[in-house]
């Protein structure tokens, strides 16, 4: 897939109204666009087709075989839209082949430098009277500047947007989709660790940053959580933390053992959940999902968690880390949650050892 169409772009500096061709441009939230929750239904979900070995260096080609599994099983639910470069992609046909039905899969002729397009790629943003889709095109920095390549991650957005012929709003700060999560109905969850953290745009404050993400996707509310998981190269991302999983409803993770050193962080996320509350006074409906034993990855823990899960139209993939009991429980608990959908659990055991899961490899692009 490589065509292009007219494109407009909106620029926009901090979040603030800036003066392009002496006309003053509006912002989303002024515009009537938001953010939509991952259960509303979908057009398509993307996914970044890895070729770099050193990402993986001891399972590239199994991850491989079972990122092209994904992709099948995700299709059997809607279509699949893959950044992959045209080089790769006889490859990726025959892998995909080899597990089944892949004609839902669609491949864009684009190379990423990593797979975590939940936090290059873009967020989408719909407009309900005029059933119009936009893209909000934020800075992507490799979560504080963590690793060197990420140009082409960075540009990504801006490309799809390009090939999708949507309107795109650029903005002049950093955020990674994995950091913010939408129930749809204008409030959204993040972490101070990671928002407020200098990495990313500097000193900054929470009045600042909700202001910000409330004129770039949106939103009415900002829900704050603190800390996030050890050893998450992300600072502590909200899909390893809290989802929602209703409008007024939200599945947090929990550690029983008080010398787990996630323990206190995921306490106090815990009494800020349950101390929160919607626009119109009432407390959220909260569920605990257990986290899975710690696992560790060249003397490292990894940042396991079930929240790292894909809701599709019809589904929901969850990880699975090779525990038997405790993913069966999760897969059980995240199906309450869900009725109606199927929970299919997808094993994220060497997918992690890259740092993020199902989740983080995904974007979903809603129907309009």
């Amino acid at each position: 897939m490589t065509h292009s169409a007219t494109l407009k772009v909106e620029r926009f500096a901090l979040g603030v109204h800036c003066r392009e061709s002496m006309v003053q441009l509006k912002t989303p939230i002024e515009l009537g666009y938001r953010f939509p929750a991952e259960w509303e239904p979908q057009a398509a979900i993307w996914f970044a087709w890895p070729v770099r070995r050193t990402l993986w260096p001891d399972c590239f080609d199994r991850v491989r075989e079972q990122l092209a599994a994904l992709y099948v099983l995700a299709a059997r639910f809607q279509p699949v839209r893959v950044l992959c470069a045209a080089g790769e992609q006889d490859g990726i046909k025959a892998m995909m082949a080899a597990q089944g039905d892949a004609s839902a899969v669609e491949l864009y002729d684009y190379q990423s430098d990593d797979v975590w397009i939940r936090d290059f790629g873009p967020l989408f943003l719909i407009h309900e009277q005029r059933r119009e889709l936009c893209i909000a095109d934020w800075r992507f920095n490799a979560w504080g500047g963590k690793f060197p390549e990420q140009s082409k991650d960075d540009y990504a957005s801006a490309w799809i947007a390009d090939q999708l012929g949507v309107r795109r709003f650029a903005f002049d700060q950093v955020l990674e989709g994995g950091a913010v999560e939408s129930n749809g109905a204008g409030c959204i969850l993040t972490t101070e660790v990671v928002l407020l953290n200098s990495n990313r745009n500097g000193e900054t404050t929470v009045a600042k940053v909700a202001g910000q993400l409330k004129a770039g996707l949106g939103a009415d509310h900002i829900l704050w959580l603190k800390d996030g998981l050890v050893g998450d190269d992300t600072d502590g991302h909200i899909d390893n933390l809290a989802r929602f999983f209703k409008a007024d409803g939200i599945l947090m993770a929990e550690v029983n053992d008080s010398t787990d050193p996630n323990y206190p962080a995921l306490l106090e996320n815990t009494q800020r959940v349950q101390e929160f509350r919607r626009p119109e006074g009432d407390a959220f409906a909260s569920v605990q999902l257990p986290l899975p034993d710690p696992i560790f990855h060249d003397g490292e823990r990894l940042a396991a968690s079930y929240l790292n899960f894909i809701v599709l139209n019809g589904a929901v993939l969850v990880p699975t880390y090779g525990q038997a009991t405790n993913d069966a429980k999760a897969l059980e608990r995240i199906g309450d949650c869900f009725p109606g959908r199927e929970i299919v659990g997808v094993d994220c055991t060497d997918i992690l050892k890259e740092g993020g899961a199902l989740h983080c490899m995904s974007q979903h692009q809603p129907l309009v």
